[in-house]
């Protein structure tokens, strides 16, 4: 598997012990066994000196526990904190749109298909204002996330935050922790039109001396090159959806979708919404797939996140959701702003504040 050959994650496992009246905070669901985090909790399997969790579920853990905790025994001294540390000289053979190795991604309690796992996405930001929750973004270097523009076309960027890392937003007790960042400049793209949709896209920009750290949850996507030529069977789009946080339904959504070719995308938009004297121009493109609750709702700004040629390990972002998906035709029609229309823009907007651009390139 590629990913095993690029990315290599050293993993020291540092623990402190605690008496048996630590324990006693946590809930207790059997004899001798209480629900504690699952890296508070030594079931599990050492390989090469590392310790890797038991991430499985019991039918003990789905009876008295939270979803991101396990039943464990406390017979004996429960480990108060593990530390993960990462070799920073591997850390720089990372490529854009890498995922970490499998062992890591936990599925939650009653996990549905729908549901992404935890850091299956690590390049997924979750964009909030002061009164909650506003879209989804994606991570293009530590120091630029990629949304789209009618998401935050009303807000200044005093007034929102970032959040790389996210995986359940109810609760702190994900693997690795989230990290929170302020944002510092807010980049419409120019000629952005609301009615009609026009260049939906807009860079978030962190403050120079505090970007997002890179980590096995926190990475970057790819970006295609102007040139780039799409032929994409297998597709994904995930993020969070406003109306799920007013549900509880806090865990980010994925959906698999497929890149229409330009000439069925012209034809589609010509009878669905833009009437036959449509042209099709290089800044849209269009997604089928099957429908669901998640892809045919409000979804807001999210990204659609395509393997590279020849790889099921590494992703590009080649679209972000410029207007409502249509689900009223006997198959889904979704409408992205093309990214690869504007790498140029994007690439002149991070040179111009001495940004590296190398960390999305192919």
């Amino acid at each position: 598997m590629e990913i095993s050959q690029m990315v290599f994650w050293t993993i020291f496992l540092i623990s402190a012990v605690v008496g048996s009246d630590e324990s006693e905070r946590y809930t207790t669901c059997a004899p001798e066994k209480h629900c504690v985090p699952y890296d508070l909790c030594y079931d599990g399997i050492s390989v090469d000196g590392n310790f890797y969790p038991d991430r499985s579920r019991t039918l003990l853990d789905e009876q008295h526990c939270h979803y991101m905790e396990k039943c464990c025994n406390i017979t004996e001294p429960l480990p108060d904190t593990r530390i993960y540390k990462y070799n920073d000289s591997m850390m720089t053979l990372q490529h854009c749109g890498s995922r970490l190795d499998l062992w890591l991604h936990l599925r939650p309690l009653g996990y549905k298909k729908r549901e992404a796992k935890f850091a299956e996405f690590p390049w997924l930001v979750a964009i909030y204002r002061a009164n909650g929750y506003l879209c989804s973004g994606a991570l293009i270097t530590p120091h630029a996330v990629l949304t789209a523009a009618h998401c935050v076309q009303n807000d200044a960027a005093s007034d929102l935050h970032l959040v790389a890392g996210e995986w359940d937003a109810a609760v702190q007790l994900e693997p690795l922790t989230h990290q929170e960042r302020a944002v510092a400049d807010l980049v419409l793209h120019p000629n952005y039109t609301q009615s009609p949709s026009g260049h939906n896209i807009a860079l978030l920009l962190l403050h120079p001396e505090s970007p997002f750290e890179l980590a096995p949850h926190v990475q970057v996507i790819c970006l295609p090159p102007p040139q780039f030529i799409y032929n994409f069977s297998q597709c994904y789009v995930a993020g969070w959806r406003r109306a799920d946080f007013n549900g509880n339904e806090t865990l980010p959504k994925r959906s698999p979708l497929f890149v229409l070719p330009r000439d069925q995308c012209a034809s589609k938009l010509r009878l669905a919404i833009l009437g036959r004297r449509y042209a099709l121009n290089d800044t849209l493109l269009c997604t089928g797939g099957d429908k669901d609750d998640f892809v045919c709702g409000d979804m807001g700004a999210i990204p659609l996140m395509c393997p590279l040629p020849g790889s099921d390990d590494r992703f590009m972002l080649a679209g972000l959701l410029a207007r409502a998906t249509r689900c009223d035709a006997p198959q889904l029609l979704g409408i992205y702003s093309n990214i690869k229309f504007y790498r140029r823009w994007i690439d002149h907007k991070l040179r111009e504040r001495d940004l590296d651009i190398r960390q999305y390139m192919l």
